[in-house]
């Protein structure tokens, strides 16, 4: 496995392979209702048994995730779980839970109710998590007034939000309600499991792989009903998908993460073969599971999970043997300042639109929308690069995100 980079410095075929998922999450996200585009482009059904270029896009991010996870926690490990680290660990996952739900609910915002025009409360719901996630100057303090100026004005977002209701959707109230728990949510649910749980074994990989067998276990269970859960608890967070399977998606992660500490210093080109030994695991398993779940993304089965994993896991193998045992970094440069901040890079997108709107300026940058087709692929991509590069200019000018 491969060696750790020395403390306060960045993986680089980490951050390379991370912005490039970053990148094809842009590109489909822009891609995702154009007409004119290939069926591979499109996320496959609620009753489909296999996945398209879309479906690999979430659970690659969630890998990488969990790859970060040893590398942040290395110091913390040795410690086990304590007070003062759930509490930080809390607070990433929990704030990651209600940006997802504040998200997933941005469909049913119904202007003619709320206080605050679409654009401008969205704008303004951005603007709170750049406050509190903005990463503090070295010598600055944890939690300055722009920390506290984002917190109150979360809050009053939160408490200003209008929705329509009553439209067949679950939707019963006017008021900001958890439905689902959006993207953002979900990564928070398998963070705060995972972490909890690395911490909690100090970061052994016997204890990590017996962990990764009891969410399976919790999967299975809870979907094939021989697991008792708790009727509330299984509606509020959905345990057998969010809790079994998304977060085994990212504790796969933390194990290859755990390959890439295990190793000497200086020797990174021994992390490639048991990182490729584990990636053909993970797809072993999961096309064994497959006859019996299925591999399908709506439903967040255990083996779309595992697939997905073992997928990424490969391309990660890739961009660690250019990245890392070759040396050679210049090609994807471009890409590292996303994948070293991938919560901006994942907002910049929609902060652009909801900006645009708030300013009234016309959208200039998507004239090729509804043509579709290879103009609009291109187009698609176009923005999606310029997203990217927003983000290298950000990220240099000193705006990182960091929960």
């Amino acid at each position: 496995m491969a060696h750790a980079p020395p403390s306060g410095q960045r993986l680089a075929s980490l951050d390379a392979c991370r912005g490039f998922v970053i990148l094809a999450m842009i590109w489909v996200n822009y891609v995702a209702g154009m007409p004119a585009i290939p069926y591979w482009l499109e996320h496959a059904g609620p009753h489909a048994d296999g996945i398209t270029l879309p479906d690999l896009v979430f659970p690659a991010f969630l890998f990488m995730a969990g790859m970060a996870l040893p590398l942040a926690l290395r110091r913390d490990a040795a410690g086990g779980l304590t007070a003062p680290l759930l509490g930080r660990l809390l607070w990433r996952a929990g704030s990651l839970m209600v940006a997802g739900v504040v998200l997933a609910e941005a469909w049913r915002y119904d202007e003619a109710a709320a206080l605050l025009p679409r654009a401008l409360y969205f704008t303004l719901f951005y603007a709170a998590m750049l406050l509190l996630w903005r990463a503090p100057a070295p010598d600055g303090p944890v939690r300055g007034p722009l920390f506290w100026l984002g917190a109150a004005l979360m809050a009053a977002l939160l408490l200003l939000f209008r929705g329509k209701a009553g439209d067949g959707d679950g939707a019963s109230a006017v008021y900001l309600q958890h439905s689902w728990w959006g993207i953002l949510g979900m990564i928070g649910w398998a963070y705060l499991v995972c972490a909890v749980l690395y911490l909690a074994v100090r970061g052994r990989d016997g204890a990590l792989w017996g962990g990764a067998l009891l969410l399976l276990v919790l999967y299975m269970g809870g979907t094939d009903g021989w697991l008792p859960l708790p009727a509330a608890l299984n509606a509020f967070v959905n345990v057998p998908q969010v809790l079994g399977s998304t977060a085994l998606n990212l504790l796969a992660g933390v194990l290859a993460g755990r390959i890439l500490l295990a190793q000497a210093p200086g020797a990174p080109q021994r992390a490639l073969l048991p990182l490729a030994v584990l990636a053909l695991v993970l797809l072993a398993a999961g096309l064994a599971l497959r006859p019996f779940y299925g591999i399908n993304k709506i439903h967040a089965t255990a083996p779309y999970s595992l697939v997905c994993a073992g997928i990424t896991l490969a391309l990660f193998v890739l961009f660690y043997w250019l990245c890392d045992v070759k040396g050679w970094r210049a090609w994807c440069a471009w890409l590292m300042p996303a994948g070293g901040n991938a919560l901006l890079a994942y907002i910049a997108p929609d902060l652009w639109e909801q900006l645009a709107a708030l300013l009234q300026v016309p959208r200039f940058w998507w004239p090729l929308w509804q043509q579709g087709g290879a103009a609009g692929l291109l187009n698609a991509a176009l923005l999606a690069l310029g997203m990217i590069w927003l983000t290298g200019v950000a990220t240099r000018a000193g705006l990182r995100l960091k929960m």
